[in-house]
């Protein structure tokens, strides 16, 4: 395995696909921070904004396993493609319905749960081509890249937002983030080769069957899935609330909300960067428990912040340790599922994430309005490592399921070398 996080890049298809990647993520984050904080200052609920978030990731829960059973069947390149000119229109429509006035939270929610859904049909295609770009010991450099664009988004999108806001008003920046997915969706046209599925056929439930046994009976990705389904009931959850929680713990809008996001981009990047090195001296079973500990820590941290600077260390810190979780996470699911069913594996993956995350925002969502949102973070902080450790109970062998077929760190090579 290369130590090198950048290593994918050497490849033409990779840097294509990246490039359009990062623009297309910039515009999601204008959309998400913008919208959110719309929703944040006109209701003042953790629950009414956590549901923008909501909209965005909720429907790989619905959309993901239709766009799985479409990237085992037809050319993912084509697939993905196609998903993204559908995600344009819709963002457009959301654009144009801002233009006129509308700011009601359900209609803007309504709206963007259909461009989101849009998206999560063409999703299990791109997590599905993924291996096919690069050999395998690139495939965690590779996941992480997606890291790298989505935070990068994380980055520049909330500042480029409220800049775009205060200019051009909020109908114009949604409408930057439609034409990011055709730059993006041209990015994929731009690849010079089908990625073809081998899928044996059959009739749709057959097939979605196929694929659910396929995830169940492979413990690296039943256990890698287990694991990140905690995880976005717990900890992922922070990211949906910072408008509301910039502006009901700390009186901040658009701008500290964005200063937050941005913080947490920055430590998902270096994360990333540091998780991919670390995986070629230490296997993932040994990854995943100090992440676990790491990330517990950081929202822990972040729930007792007692000013904005502290959030904002605590944002890049949790940002670091999150990133970290999820790519180790989906490169395990990526390595182990089979090549012929790889496509219904990442949408259930993904579906099982969306449903988490959904349920995730809304429990911590409501504590916080309950109680106050230092309370509700408090609560995710402390249900990591216990879910965690319960689940390590209940599967005695989950360190061989998610080690896998990884290569030996380079601590053992020596040792047997010697």
């Amino acid at each position: 395995m290369s130590k090198h996080p950048f290593r994918p890049l050497r490849h033409r298809s990779v840097r294509l696909l990246w490039s359009a990647a990062v623009v297309s993520d910039v515009g999601t984050w204008v959309q998400l921070i913008v919208v959110g904080s719309l929703v944040a200052a006109g209701t003042g609920s953790a629950v009414r904004t956590g549901l923008v978030a909501l909209a965005t990731f909720m429907p790989q829960g619905i959309a993901a396993p239709i766009g799985g059973l479409l990237a085992d069947r037809f050319d993912r390149r084509k697939v993905f493609a196609s998903a993204l000119v559908l995600q344009a229109v819709m963002t457009s429509t959301l654009a144009l319905v801002l233009g006129s006035g509308v700011r009601s939270p359900g209609v803007l929610t309504v709206l963007i749960l259909f461009g989101s859904a849009s998206g999560a049909l063409g999703a299990p295609s791109y997590a599905a081509l993924q291996p096919d770009l690069v050999p395998p010991e690139e495939l965690m450099a590779m996941v992480s890249l997606g890291v790298y664009s989505w935070n990068s988004g994380r980055i520049i999108g909330p500042i480029l937002g409220t800049v775009l806001v205060a200019t051009v008003g909020p109908a114009w920046t949604i409408g930057f983030n439609a034409v990011t997915f055709i730059v993006l969706a041209i990015g994929v046209w731009s690849l010079r080769r089908p990625f073809l599925p081998h899928d044996a056929g059959g009739t749709i439930v057959e097939r979605l069957t196929d694929g659910w046994r396929a995830l169940r009976s492979t413990p690296g990705c039943w256990h890698g899935v287990v694991l990140l389904i905690l995880f976005n009931l717990t900890v992922v959850p922070f990211m949906g609330l910072i408008p509301i929680y910039a502006a009901a713990e700390y009186g901040g809008g658009t701008g500290l909300a964005g200063l937050f996001s941005s913080a947490q981009g920055i430590g998902a990047i270096i994360g990333g960067i540091v998780v991919t090195m670390l995986a070629v001296r230490y296997r993932r079973a040994h990854l995943f428990e100090r992440i676990v500990l790491f990330v517990a820590a950081m929202l822990a941290f972040y729930a007792a912040a007692p000013n904005p600077a502290a959030v904002t260390i605590g944002a890049s810190l949790l940002g670091g340790g999150c990133s970290a979780m999820f790519i180790t996470g989906s490169a395990i699911v990526q390595r182990d599922a089979p090549p012929a069913r790889r496509g219904r594996v990442m949408a259930m993956m993904q579906a099982f994430m969306g449903v988490s995350y959904g349920v995730g925002i809304l429990t911590i969502g409501l504590i916080g309005d309950l109680f106050n949102l230092h309370v509700a973070f408090a609560v995710g902080a402390a249900g990591l490592p216990i879910g965690f450790w319960l689940l390590t109970l209940r599967s005695r062998h989950w360190r061989d399921a998610l080690n896998g077929s990884d290569p030996l760190p380079i601590e053992r090579r020596a040792a047997l070398a010697a």
